[in-house]
């Protein structure tokens, strides 16, 4: 995985409107391009979520377009690091 800049706006605003479906969602602190092309973000509780680059886009330019149930797909992909 490659850290990213792209889209840090969006990013973290996925996943401050994601926390709200998942109180274990920690905040953000850096995001990488993973090897399917999307992005893995990492928080500050030692966790991670995973989101498309287009909805990281889409919070930055749209952020009214982006459906309820993508958010919480953003919110179910949490998981502890090890």
């Amino acid at each position: 995985m490659n850290k990213s800049d792209k889209y840090t706006a969006g990013v973290y605003g996925v996943v401050s409107r994601a926390s709200a479906y998942n109180s274990d969602i920690g905040s953000y602190v850096e995001h990488f391009i993973n090897e399917d092309f999307k992005f893995s973000v990492r928080l500050s509780n030692n966790g991670a979520v995973t989101m498309s680059v287009e909805i990281a886009q889409d919070q930055e330019t749209a952020p009214n377009s982006i459906s309820e149930d993508r958010i919480q797909a953003v919110a179910n992909s949490f998981r502890l690091l090890r």
